[in-house]
């Protein structure tokens, strides 16, 4: 007959099995996002797309190079405006990325801002490797069928024919596009049996609004300053924050004088959680200009992670962009293929 300790342990044995399993569930009810590179999946998204309107035209390498003076990428190139207004080799990141400190110490040799971003950007061959390789080598997480099954490539991105349009619409089958501040136009045309609603009032009623039904989520695409009217609603609606997938801010001042302090305050991980075990993206394109400005107050933070270990929030900064020199057609299909990659990986 066993002891009354044996009972215990048995007990107790009983108890951590339970709560393994728990944990296991919790564990397996969290979607991990794929291993990519959310800048280089957007930049080669838009070069991708460059790349069909020149082939289309009958254009060659090097015409598809010069359009691409408009799609700043490097692969070593995170934290951009750090790298061509304040390039210093004590300001790397650990782990370094290949081939970054390489590039900071050619760029803390170059004195001007302007010239470090054409050195970056336009002079160096990682800069145009990265942008006019296959991007098939980049691996199974950037592969387009992924996000848009069951067989779309990079080809098919790069010719967008109406299989890719109906292949985007079944992906995104749930998913209304809210449009703030910037015409609608350019995506109709692009996927013309998406979900797109222009949103007039950003508050909780308008957000609110584009969901008709119970299964439906939300991804908000803003431009400009209106980001922060969002981001706002956002924090005191929680019933609206759990149906949100993605914000993907274009331009937006998000962290200027006139917002950093609320944002400061207020956008963190406990105050933006969600009721499911799913992390939100908050995704920014800071709006560069031709001269490269310091537009780094247009990315989202990223909070501390409370001691909790739980992060509802997932900030990504998706780079440079001279927005007003992108093409509508290129800009519209391009934020399609990162919509889908969004959905797939929530």
């Amino acid at each position: 007959m066993p002891t009354r300790g044996e009972d215990v342990s048995v007990e107790s044995v009983v108890e951590l099995l339970v709560l393994a399993l728990a944990m296991a569930a919790t564990w397996l009810s969290v979607r991990s996002s794929p291993e990519l590179d959310w800048e280089r999946l957007w930049k080669t998204a838009l070069a991708t797309c460059i790349r069909g309107q020149v082939e289309q035209a009958g254009g060659n390498q090097e015409a598809w190079w010069t359009r691409l003076a408009v799609v700043p990428f490097h692969p070593a190139g995170r934290a951009a405006y750090d790298k061509i207004h304040r390039p210093s080799l004590s300001t790397i990141p650990v782990p370094a990325l290949p081939g970054e400190q390489a590039l900071v110490e050619s760029l803390c040799g170059i004195d001007q801002p302007q010239a470090r971003a054409e050195f970056m950007f336009r002079q160096s061959e990682a800069a145009q490797d990265a942008l006019m390789s296959d991007p098939e080598l980049l691996g199974p997480a950037y592969a387009p069928a992924r996000a848009m099954p069951p067989r779309v490539t990079w080809t098919d991105i790069a010719n967008w024919d109406a299989e890719v349009q109906r292949a985007i619409a079944r992906r995104m089958h749930d998913v209304v596009v809210a449009v703030i501040g910037m015409e609608t136009q350019a995506l109709t045309e692009a996927v013309p049996h998406g979900a797109i609603i222009a949103v007039e009032e950003v508050s909780a009623d308008g957000l609110r609004a584009p969901l008709e039904h119970d299964h439906q989520r939300l991804v908000i695409l803003t431009h400009g300053d209106v980001v922060n009217e969002v981001t706002r609603v956002l924090h005191g609606e929680p019933l609206i924050r759990d149906r949100v997938l993605a914000v993907v801010s274009l331009g937006g001042e998000i962290q200027g004088p006139d917002n950093k302090t609320w944002m400061d305050e207020n956008f963190q991980h406990p105050a933006f959680d969600t009721e499911l075990n799913r992390r939100t993206l908050y995704m920014a394109v800071s709006d560069s200009g031709p001269s490269f400005v310091d537009a780094s107050t247009q990315c989202f933070p990223d909070p501390p992670v409370p001691p909790s270990g739980w992060a509802p929030i997932e900030s990504v900064d998706l780079g440079p962009l001279p927005l007003d020199d992108q093409n509508p057609e290129v800009m519209a299909r391009a934020l399609w293929v990162l919509l889908c990659f969004c959905v797939s990986t929530r």
